[in-house]
């Protein structure tokens, strides 16, 4: 599929050309461990469905749209006491979250979350959640479970994100989470923009349980997500993951169910978000009929956001016009129905736009 607006701009070769040498290995590492064998679980929590594939486009990313705030993973909370973690199942010791900034870190000697088994992972949930996840998300990537330890892996980090992640919740001890007192003339994109935060500020208005940016109030003490979010695309699952950070330290954030490319014709390998592509309400020009579809049709194939994709791959670099979209055919989640590109509901795709931002995150499509 082709987007208009997702052509070759003059400017991507020097944007990407400094910071693909340093991507393309941690893109790589990713590869490596991208897909869960076994049963299929999804943390969305929402019962929509998905909807097709949509294409050029004339839309402008918005900058002051506010996204309608529905429960992502569990139920809403909306007040909920701070939550402690030990140290001993993490690979660094972590202070309470700092005003300002990510927690303080102090290289510690951890009980390697690789060598604990399931049952003591799960055991360990209630008095150390921050430590049971990075736990459970080394048990999920090893690929070692059988489907019902991964259903129960699954349903219990799910449980956890709910609470750390998708909540107003401060956690103790999160190297993912810092805090923020709101300030006069203060919005959540100048929040976001402030603090360095690496997604979507419609990240913060979630995690939060913000029913709207007007109900921000100076000196109310805001959880903002810290570094960057990264997916992975496991063709042979249907399966999008979503994690915080890189490397051992990295952890399971969300499952999303995918739809693929006809014929198998996905690419796959390392890629990064198309700079200036990301769009909400975007038109498509059908590239095999050259029917066009508004922004605002019902019928336009590729719902409500389009996240451009760039291959930094020698292999990939050449495929252009490719994305993460919305689809008004539900049923073609878990099928190869697309032009190539990953498909989503629209409420998914919703949040994995908001996750994903350029030039932070990496996408890697496994076969």
């Amino acid at each position: 599929m082709t987007l208009g607006s997702q052509q070759p701009r003059s400017s991507s070769a020097t944007l990407f050309g400094a910071n693909r040498r340093k991507l393309i290995p941690i893109a790589l590492a990713l590869v490596a461990a991208a897909g869960v064998a076994g049963g299929t679980y999804y943390f969305t929590g929402n019962d929509k469905t998905p909807t097709t594939d949509r294409v050029s486009t004339n839309a402008v990313p918005p900058t002051t749209a506010t996204p309608s705030v529905a429960p992502i993973v569990a139920q809403k909370t909306t007040e909920m006491p701070a939550i402690s973690a030990k140290s001993g199942a993490q690979p660094v010791a972590m202070t309470a979250p700092v005003e300002g900034g990510g927690a303080a870190i102090q290289p510690v000697t951890p009980s390697a979350p690789s060598t604990m088994n399931l049952a003591t992972t799960l055991a360990m949930a209630p008095a150390d959640p921050v430590g049971a996840r990075l736990a459970l998300t080394h048990l999920l990537d090893r690929r070692e479970l059988n489907a019902a330890e991964e259903f129960a892996a699954m349903t219990s980090l799910r449980e956890l994100n709910a609470k750390l992640f998708f909540s107003p919740a401060m956690s103790v001890g999160d190297p993912f989470i810092r805090v923020y007192t709101v300030q006069p003339g203060d919005t959540l994109s100048k929040v976001a923009k402030k603090n360095d935060v690496q997604t979507d500020w419609r990240i913060i208005q979630r995690m939060n349980g913000m029913k709207s940016e007007k109900s921000l109030r100076i000196g109310q003490k805001l959880k903002l997500p810290v570094g960057a979010f990264h997916a992975e695309v496991s063709k042979s699952n249907y399966q999008m993951k979503i994690y915080a950070g890189e490397g051992p330290s990295r952890v399971l954030i969300a499952i999303f169910p995918v739809g693929l490319g006809e014929l198998n014709s996905t690419p796959t390998g390392a890629f990064m978000v198309r700079p200036k592509s990301k769009l909400i309400n975007p038109e498509w020009n059908n590239p095999r009929t050259g029917e066009h579809f508004a922004s605002d049709d019902p019928k336009n194939p590729i719902g409500e956001r389009w996240i451009g994709l760039i291959g930094v791959e020698a292999h990939n670099q050449g495929f252009k016009g490719y994305g993460i979209h919305g689809t008004v055919d539900p049923a073609s989640i878990g099928k190869q129905a697309s032009m190539g590109c990953v498909r989503m509901s629209d409420a998914d795709v919703e949040l994995v736009y908001e996750f994903l931002t350029e030039p932070n995150s990496t996408i890697v499509i496994a076969p």
